[in-house]
């Protein structure tokens, strides 16, 4: 009975330590693979230029802005459209002091809405519609 109970740990342990050998040997770092540099010009890769055709823009990913980044960022296309609706006359600054808050006013009135001086759902719907103009219009982008 001893027998069997040694030869069992025996066996047991070694195939833990075989199963530990095979991990260590798949977890080994594979070293890529270095080509030779072309040798003629025919051999050469150009690079492959990409170019947008009409109407196609290119852009670059938006960076991540913070929160605070990201309420002065909506502030000012606030203050734009309110600017470009004539409404606000002050410097677009992300900041809602008292003159942007009569402008906001103004303009709600202007639309039949609610003159809170706060921008909600509608509000922001027209100043949308007024900085949406303002992008289509050819006037504005110089031709």
């Amino acid at each position: 009975m001893k027998r069997g109970y040694l030869l069992s740990i025996f066996l047991i342990a070694s195939l833990v330590v075989l199963g530990c050998a095979k991990k260590k040997e798949e977890a080994r770092i594979i070293e890529p693979e270095v080509l030779p540099a072309p040798t003629s010009s025919a051999e050469q890769i150009e690079p492959i230029t990409i170019v947008p055709s009409e109407g196609m823009s290119v852009t670059s990913p938006a960076p991540v802005l913070s929160e605070e980044e990201q309420k002065l960022s909506h502030n000012k296309k606030i203050q734009e459209a309110l600017k470009t609706a004539g409404y606000y006359q002050g410097e677009i600054d992300g900041k809602i002091g008292s003159k942007t808050k009569k402008a906001i006013r103004e303009f709600q009135t202007a639309k039949g809405l609610k003159a809170d001086g706060k921008v909600g759902p509608k509000t922001w719907a027209e100043l949308e519609k007024v900085l949406s103009s303002q992008i289509q219009t050819p006037a504005n982008k110089g031709y």
